[in-house]
């Protein structure tokens, strides 16, 4: 099977389960950031945001580590596995008082304080989770992840709209996130014994100081990208308060519920690019340039959509009453996001080459940017437009542009040609066409989501007939089509037997 073909396979079950749970997740965002409004809904963000800077430290880029050396000899499973399951175990309890104390320092109030305090278990859970799902990632099995990714949404919005209603607020919401989050960990870790790698003879565990010198370039990489990600909504905080910080999440978290398509994109493209690097540098090569043409055609539409159409989604999802000035920030972050699906598939390329040094230096020069970027923006916005939020979102994008030249410039020579320019122009083209057609569906009162179902409809249409997809893409397909049209007919024929 071509390795694109092995990608994709794993990609479209991630994607499909991704796909129910961020529906599912997107529900949860409308009625907590409705029923809190955008300050109580403020501070959760804020927790949350705070929790995932500190826990990033706790994984230790294990799971990374984990990924790449299960990849290459599955029999390492079981020592790698325990060896960082202790470290992260380990690091965990530290930093949770470590997060406290960080809370109380920054001088955070009672309420945000009772919030940090549960959601501080979670980075503790997270980097359970992120562990187990390293060993799937690495046996190229993506279905139980998957499946329990969709499970823990599933529990969460179960228990977290009733007692919403029932009058509860955002500690309660916290509480529940981390619970489901248990019930993930504990689904993923009985499902893990059944893996091959469990089942070879074990060599010999790597060294403590091995596995924290293999972990520690992903976990300078990981602590590097999450601070470049959020420190503008800490910053925000402290800047601007939390109703702007409520504005600010609410138009993340639209955007952040497409991160799924290049994160998991790359989550399958990691161990293939990671093989093939060391198998076969043509075939890698040829790889890359077709799943960066893939993520050119997904990510045009969801721009040029929530760009375009941005009032409409604000207003109806969360009302225009409390949320307009999340408006602007959406149409930024629109931009934002076509620059982060290839960004992160230049961090995979990076990634699975061996070069995480070039890489932490890239994000370690964009945390010294985002920050400094982020304290001129926000003050200024602020003044402005009475809207410190449009600054963070301005500076998000500055620093996607920034990360996205730096990457180029390092990426080995030879890995894209002109082919993906080419099919970038005719999406570019295509998403044009789209823009005009979602701004004509306006004046004439169509509701935005039936306009952007047609839109999207059309778009990949038109994808398909001008043959911007891969080959591999177009012939895995097809090949799954008519496997299926023989499938019906039969069973068609048998019933008529039958009869």
């Amino acid at each position: 099977m071509a390795p694109l073909i092995t990608i994709v396979r794993n990609w479209s079950v991630l994607a499909g389960a991704q796909v129910v749970s961020s529906l599912i997740a997107m529900v949860f965002l409308i009625v907590v950031s409705r029923t809190l409004g955008e300050i109580e809904f403020g501070r959760l963000y804020l927790a949350l945001t705070l929790t995932a800077i500190v826990g990033v430290v706790v994984d230790f880029g294990l799971s990374q580590v984990v990924t790449r050396s299960v990849a290459r000899d599955r029999a390492l499973a079981r020592p790698y596995f325990r060896r960082a399951a202790f470290i992260v175990g380990t690091l965990g309890a530290g930093l949770y008082v470590l997060l406290l104390g960080a809370a109380l320092a920054l001088g955070y109030t009672a309420e945000v304080l009772s919030l940090v305090l549960i959601l501080g278990l979670l980075m503790v859970v997270e980097a359970f989770s992120q562990l187990l799902g390293a060993l799937f990632q690495a046996h190229e099995q993506m279905l139980i992840p998957a499946i329990a990714r969709v499970g823990g949404n599933v529990i969460t919005l179960a228990l977290v709209v009733p007692l919403l209603f029932l009058g509860h607020g955002a500690a309660m919401v916290a509480t529940v996130i981390v619970v489901a989050a248990a019930a993930r960990v504990g689904f993923q870790a009985i499902a893990a014994r059944r893996l091959s790698g469990f089942r070879l003879p074990a060599p010999a565990a790597p060294s403590w100081r091995a596995m924290l010198r293999a972990g520690f370039p992903f976990l300078t990489a990981n602590g590097f990208a999450l601070f470049v990600a959020r420190v503008d909504v800490l910053i925000l905080g402290q800047l601007a308060g939390a109703a702007a910080v409520g504005w600010y999440g609410a138009a993340s978290r639209l955007v952040e519920a497409f991160y799924f398509l290049p994160v998991l994109l790359t989550t399958a493209t990691f161990p293939v690019l990671s093989r093939l690097w060391s198998e076969d540098r043509n075939e890698f090569h040829a790889t890359v340039r077709k799943t960066l043409d893939l993520l050119i055609v997904l990510i045009v539409p969801l721009s040029v959509t929530f760009f375009i159409l941005a009032e409409s989604i604000v207003g109806s999802l969360f009302t225009l009453q409390s949320y307009a000035p999340a408006v602007p920030l959406l149409r930024i972050q629109a931009l934002s996001l076509a620059l982060i699906f290839v960004d992160y598939l230049l961090t995979c390329i990076l990634l699975a080459t061996g070069r995480e040094r070039t890489w932490i230096t890239i994000l370690g020069a964009a945390c010294l940017v985002n920050p400094a970027v982020n304290f001129v923006l926000i003050p200024a916005t602020s003044a402005a437009y009475a809207n410190g939020a449009i600054g963070a979102a301005l500076a998000t994008l500055l620093t996607e542009i920034f990360i996205l030249i730096c990457a180029l410039r390092v990426v080995a020579a030879g890995t894209f040609d002109a082919g993906s320019v080419r099919v970038a122009v005719r999406a570019a083209v295509l998403g044009g066409i789209l823009a005009t057609a979602l701004l004509a569906s306006r004046p004439l009162g169509i509701p935005w989501m039936l306009a952007a179902a047609v839109g999207g409809a059309g778009y990949l249409a038109a994808v398909v007939r001008l043959g911007l997809l891969p080959p591999d893409i177009k012939a895995w397909v097809g090949g799954l089509l008519r496997r299926r049209r023989p499938l019906a007919l039969s069973t068609v024929t048998t019933e008529l037997d039958a009869a």
